[in-house]
């Protein structure tokens, strides 16, 4: 095949001193954003390698691409490859992320996340229309109504779950432990509008429920935990399931962490300058959980965002103790930056820990005791996961015989010391 002429990227017109223009401005912005120091040889270096290849595309690639696909595509890559929560969004994704704001009216009941460059489920709500068609935390999506899920970000695949009552999507999804994928159908429904329940589970020991977190979380809470100081005969001990819930804010997960703390410190959050770290404490009239009876937090690896800094801040505070598995490190916070041409960031600004100093993005919370796990085998990975009444809930007993035999009320004295 006959040899093309290496043709020097930077003489190449309007279209490539415009290209040329903008990574170099991504050049300079990342040399201010370090005081004190100048652009080095490395960064002009990167910036001809990225002109270069843009130009080798642009001429060489087998179908023609425009300039504004190929921007759009690199922020696309590069903000995607920061974290699970960051993403770049073209003007129309922008509109239709702001427009998704007022509220689905119906939806799967997914939290996603791009995890290893697949799009991955961080949580599916229990109960919610994917857990019932059998979807888990860690699941990777595949295929959407047959086609591959190729460069979404997580604002876009989450608009992909939401629509009109009764829609059906048909889903390809891998699962670990699985060496075929999965072929589900998720119906789409409205969510209850109700995100906490309880129950009084074996002599007076209370199960509280957060299946997800809204606005009216604290407020739902703070009602269920009035009721239940209320019991005859009084309560024993508490049982908060914060499983398979990575869903939430941080004003909503301090919020509602204020009622069992009250204005103790919930969480610290720290971003790229010293100057940036924040404290954020509860506040003493949302306090609601008089007296304060031992607690056992359920969390698993669907555990993530306001639910990992509730349960943070009690493990912390030694007002509970953290039973089940490792929660999913799932607790940035992140800031949308509209851009001129009406696209826009979001991008991870600080990161969330613990009132201790533990960082919980990208490493998780260890709970103190590990919670009884099903049987492994194909077979039981192929299973859906099942809704079990809490009394029948093998976390649920295991939780009640802990808090029967008072080791918390002992690990918190041995914390104080």
């Amino acid at each position: 095949m006959k040899e093309h002429r290496v043709v020097n990227p930077w003489r190449q017109g309007r279209r490539w001193q415009r290209i040329c223009q903008i990574l170099l401005c991504l050049i300079l912005a990342a040399v201010l954003a370090s005081p004190g120091q100048g652009a080095s040889a490395q960064d002009y270096d990167s910036l001809r390698l990225l002109t270069e290849a843009f130009y080798e595309i642009s001429q060489k690639y087998v179908s023609k691409k425009n300039e504004e696909d190929m921007i759009y595509g690199s922020l696309r890559g590069v903000v995607n490859s920061l974290d699970p929560d960051s993403s770049f969004l073209t003007p129309k994704e922008y509109k239709d992320y702001l427009d998704g704001q007022k509220g689905p009216a119906a939806e799967a009941g997914l939290e996603l996340i791009i995890k290893d460059h697949l799009l991955t489920v961080a949580s599916a709500l229990e109960g919610g229309p994917a857990f019932k068609a059998g979807l888990r935390a860690g699941d990777h999506i595949l295929k959407i109504d047959g086609k591959p899920v190729r460069n979404l970000t997580t604002q876009e695949a989450a608009r992909r779950f939401q629509g009109k009552p009764g829609t059906s999507l048909k889903l390809q999804v891998l699962r670990n432990g699985l060496v075929k994928p999965l072929d589900l159908t998720v119906t789409l429904e409205p969510l209850t509008p109700t995100s906490v329940t309880s129950q009084v589970v074996q002599e007076s020991y209370a199960y509280i429920r957060v299946r997800f977190f809204t606005d009216a979380t604290p407020g739902e809470l703070a009602t269920v935990l009035k009721a239940l100081a209320r019991q005859v005969p009084p309560l024993k001990g508490v049982i908060l399931d914060l499983r398979n819930n990575a869903r939430g804010t941080m004003e909503q997960a301090i919020r509602t962490a204020s009622v069992f703390l009250g204005d103790r410190q919930i969480v610290i959050t720290k971003g790229r300058p010293p100057q940036s770290e924040q404290t954020y404490h509860g506040k003493a009239r949302e306090l609601a959980f008089k007296p304060a009876l031992p607690m056992v937090v359920l969390v698993d690896q669907g555990t993530g965002r306001a639910a990992e800094i509730i349960a943070a801040a009690l493990k912390d505070h030694s007002r509970a103790v953290l039973l089940g598995g490792k929660t999913i490190g799932l607790c940035g916070l992140t800031k949308l930056m509209p851009l001129n041409d009406g696209s826009a960031l979001i991008i991870t600004v600080a990161q969330c820990y613990t009132p201790k100093g533990q960082k919980i993005q990208g490493k998780g919370l260890e709970p103190e005791v590990a919670g009884k796990t099903p049987p492994p085998g194909d077979q039981a990975a192929k299973e859906p996961a099942k809704l079990l009444p809490p009394d029948q809930d093998p976390w649920v007993i295991q939780g009640v015989e802990f808090l029967k035999t008072g080791k918390p009320a002992q690990m918190a004295q041995k914390d104080a010391s």
